[in-house]
């Protein structure tokens, strides 16, 4: 590589073209008719990781800046059992069963909606990020939504019930949702 020290357009074009013949060989050994599939819990197990990412905690609620301490997000759901196999990285997530005194992420997955409306206006105003999958989620102040569209799953966000808690959503993770404040879609 110190050849191309003195080439600074090069060493990009060959990193990239080296990138490209990795990903390439990959795809070939696996074969072109290979597919990735998950089941609807796997799904909703990878996007209640990655969403938290994209979500702006108020400084003395958020738990990316103890993370030199590795504080997990806590992740409190009613079914913990169902979710659990999927989340087994405890240094970044710690799963809890619904209620709990302190949580990040509360995930609803209750098909009751009076369950989950009573839930959401006990924790309307605290800085938590409520997760659902009910087609009402949104009219009851919910946060994030997941809407089976097909064979995809879709986000729905209510910016207006991030906003009330405190939380304020990537641009991002916007641009892949559909936006609502309430239940009016933007």
């Amino acid at each position: 590589m110190e050849l191309l020290g003195n080439h600074k357009i090069l060493k990009p074009i060959i990193t990239a073209f080296l990138a490209i013949m990795i990903l390439m060989s990959s795809s070939i050994a696996m074969g072109a008719d290979t597919k990735i599939t998950a089941t609807k819990t796997q799904l909703r197990a990878l996007f209640i990781q990655k969403i938290p990412k994209y979500v702006l905690w108020p400084e003395q609620e958020d738990p990316a800046k103890d993370s030199k301490e590795g504080t997990p997000y806590t992740v409190a759901t009613i079914d913990k059992e169902s979710l659990l196999p999927y989340f087994n990285k405890p240094e970044s997530f710690k799963l809890v069963r619904w209620p709990v005194a302190n949580c990040q992420v509360l995930f609803l997955d209750s098909k009751n909606p009076r369950v989950i409306a009573a839930i959401i206006q006990r924790v309307k105003d605290k800085p938590i990020l409520t997760i659902g999958q009910n087609p009402d989620f949104m009219r009851m102040g919910g946060i994030i939504n997941f809407v089976e569209s097909g064979s995809r799953m879709k986000l729905q966000v209510n910016i207006c019930a991030a906003r009330k808690a405190g939380l304020t959503i990537s641009s991002k993770l916007l641009k892949l949702s559909e936006i609502y404040c309430g239940d009016e879609k933007e």
